[in-house]
């Protein structure tokens, strides 16, 4: 156990968050102006063109955070990691700001770094339209993630609804609600995006 922490402190000791230009990825997965690829044995590139800031972590398959920053609006393009001291295993690079969020999937095995696109998920912020006076539409545009949770609050906090949804529409009726403001909070448990609309009957 010693030796890993070690592994992690000299990892966390040679990352650097510094952009390195604007120099499009040609391969790996792309999501909202996010791409990550290979780039060599062990490391990995995040290209983000969002022109606003990027959270960005890396995580281990028991949810350990490894690495946790942000990658400045000034900075976008290309940021390297380097993963040369961690251990065979499953890793997760995540990104995300107030519009999308995105979670790639690495492996580690034999000294070697895999980035396949099937072990992405991603989901952009879901839009809240009205169809009907009071009845709302929820659309929730996302790749490989299962199921998204629902919960609308009243001006107060106070939870009035809650519900989830697998795929990408869900339609609410609060027709029997006060009139008032509330917020709907929308995504699966590793991110959530809130929306406000009015009720007036």
């Amino acid at each position: 156990m010693k030796l890993f922490r070690l592994s992690i402190a000299i990892l966390l000791s040679v990352w650097g968050l510094a952009g390195m230009g604007d120099v499009k990825a040609d391969n790996g997965s792309a999501a909202n102006g996010v791409n990550v690829e290979k780039s060599e044995q062990k490391k990995v590139r995040l290209y983000t063109q969002t022109g606003a800031p990027v959270d960005v972590a890396i995580i281990d398959a028991d949810g350990n955070v490894l690495y946790k920053g942000v990658i400045a609006k000034s900075k976008q393009g290309t940021t390297s990691f380097n993963l040369n001291s961690l251990p065979d295993g499953q890793y997760y690079l995540t990104a995300s700001n107030d519009t999308y969020w995105m979670s790639q999937g690495l492996t580690i095995k034999g000294n070697t770094l895999n980035v396949d696109d099937r072990n992405l998920q991603q989901i952009t912020q879901p839009t809240l339209t009205a169809y009907e006076k009071n009845k709302f539409v929820v659309n929730l545009s996302a790749k490989n993630v299962e199921e998204a949770n629902v919960a609308i609050y009243d001006a107060q906090n106070v939870l009035v609804q809650t519900d989830s949804f697998k795929g990408a529409v869900r339609r609410f009726d609060l027709s029997g609600l006060p009139d008032g403001a509330y917020t709907f909070i929308v995504g699966p448990n590793q991110k959530q995006f809130s929306s406000r609309i009015d009720i007036k009957h």
